[in-house]
């Protein structure tokens, strides 16, 4: 008997269920979709709703950020993260 698929326990506000729009653009796993966040029928969010989202949890994700090899989509369109800007700075 197939498995039950298990809804995601990502929020809209968490970083899980951003990561592989800021990584790739798209939501290719549906974390996004299963968090209440809204996306195209190609997994693609809103590109304001992403640009706000980016400002919230960027430099969180870019602390976290372990693949140096690919830059991230969302680093390449909406430029470094305002507050990982501040701190790295200092």
């Amino acid at each position: 008997m197939p498995r039950k698929r298990r809804k995601s326990k990502a929020q809209p506000h968490d970083m899980t269920a951003w990561e592989m729009i800021f990584q790739a653009g798209r939501d290719y796993f549906d974390d996004a979709k299963d968090a209440g966040i809204e996306v195209d029928e190609y997994g693609r969010a809103d590109h304001a709703t992403v640009a706000e989202a980016w400002q919230r949890l960027g430099a969180e994700y870019m602390d976290n950020w372990t693949d140096k090899h690919a830059e991230p989509w969302a680093l390449r369109e909406f430029g470094q993260p305002a507050v990982w800007r501040r701190l790295r700075r200092r």
